[in-house]
């Protein structure tokens, strides 16, 4: 069964602390689209998979 997708998955990646989140809140205001932060959606269901010491940030597994 296809689905059509009304609105496009936007993928925002990069280093912790650019400003990711602030940049797609606004973004999610702007066009009426939902925003989900993947790093939230980890930490609320235990996600993360250790730590990254040079990049002092948890690291998300994904496979879980």
């Amino acid at each position: 069964m296809s689905r059509h997708r009304s609105k496009p998955n936007i993928l925002v990646t990069g280093t912790p602390g650019t400003g990711k989140t602030t940049t797609c809140s606004l973004l999610s205001e702007a066009t009426n689209f939902r925003h989900i932060n993947v790093g939230e959606v980890a930490k609320e269901k235990n996600l993360y998979d250790g730590w990254d010491e040079k990049l002092e940030c948890h690291v998300i597994d994904e496979d879980a």
